[in-house]
């Protein structure tokens, strides 16, 4: 028997983009039946508590709830929303908390159409203009005109917005802090926004069919931007502008960007004990760095746990005798 065995090395520039071995992180996302991978597909750190991706739906209003285990599905033509937290090969739904999502409106009128329901502001998009790595995703929204990155620490999600010129319309950006993926989840949640220092806090108590059977589980969140001067939150459909606390399982809030900015960058920690504990996660795994430099930290990591791996394949030799 010969064996042939290839060490997978990689050497990587701090200026230049890390490039992986060919990966397709599709697998998994598709299916029917019973043969639905129920995959996650998003960003996320190597043996992570948090990943963030989207949600996706069909044309259909309601989504067929067994092929959205995972939040995704290769098929579907919407993105719903970007939500934070995702099993792997599910056979149930269940986490998904904390949705976020970029959307831009004419006014306030589209603005409260939008947010009385969550398939009101879902976008199309392509998986031409889709890309997905080791702790990086990256799409293009067609109906808001968005381009949408993420990356993820262990229990930090990291959202990029880069909004294009839309008919001078107003770029907003919705919490949903009450979303969780399947859609009777959420038991209790609640949002407080602090403009002294630039963040939402926050948390949703959901029971799923899985974490029911424990008595629920609660997020803790805390989310920053750079600057909180245009908001408001809403509840059961209504809007409540500069309006700073909200509760309930129909709630949320939104922030508007000033007409100059056409880029945002927005951490999300999390914690599963306490507000306290997710502002520590915040600060120590990203320190507030460039959406780069975090993406860079988390893609060297996943590099290294590539290069553990050997691939090898196998030779054998087949010998004959003289008597056949």
């Amino acid at each position: 028997m010969i064996e042939h065995c290839l060490i997978l090395l990689f050497v990587v520039s701090p200026i230049v983009t890390i490039n992986f071995p060919p990966l397709n992180l599709y697998i998994g996302t598709g299916g029917d039946g019973y043969g639905v991978g129920s995959l996650p597909l998003g960003a996320q750190s190597p043996y992570s508590a948090l990943r963030v991706g989207p949600d996706t739906s069909n044309t259909l209003d309601i989504p067929i709830i067994y092929e959205h285990c995972g939040g995704y599905h290769y098929s579907d033509e919407y993105i719903n929303v970007f939500s934070h937290t995702h099993m792997v090969g599910a056979g149930l739904q269940d986490y998904g908390e904390i949705g976020l999502f970029p959307i831009q409106v004419e006014d306030d009128n589209q603005l409260q159409y939008m947010i009385t329901s969550r398939l009101n502001y879902r976008s199309a998009f392509s998986h031409e203009n889709e890309r997905a790595e080791p702790g990086y995703y990256q799409v293009y929204l067609d109906t808001h005109k968005v381009n949408v990155e993420l990356t993820a620490t262990e229990q930090v999600g990291v959202h990029r917005y880069s909004f294009d010129e839309f008919n001078q319309r107003h770029r907003v950006m919705l919490i949903d802090s009450s979303y969780t993926l399947h859609t009777k989840a959420c038991n209790q949640s609640y949002i407080n926004i602090d403009t002294s220092k630039n963040e939402m806090t926050g948390s949703i108590l959901f029971e799923g069919p899985f974490s029911k059977l424990s008595g629920g589980i609660t997020t803790y969140f805390v989310i920053t931007f750079t600057n909180l001067t245009n908001f408001g939150v809403w509840t059961n459909g209504q809007l409540a502008p500069g309006q700073t606390k909200i509760d309930g399982c129909s709630s949320g809030a939104y922030v508007i960007l000033p007409d100059d900015q056409q880029q945002v960058t927005i951490h999300v920690g999390i914690s599963f004990i306490s507000i306290e504990q997710a502002h520590i996660n915040l600060q120590m795994q990203t320190e507030q760095q460039s959406f780069d430099s975090i993406r860079e930290l988390v893609q060297q990591k996943w590099l290294n746990e590539i290069s553990r791996f050997q691939v090898c394949s196998i030779s054998r030799k087949k010998t004959h005798s003289i008597l056949g």
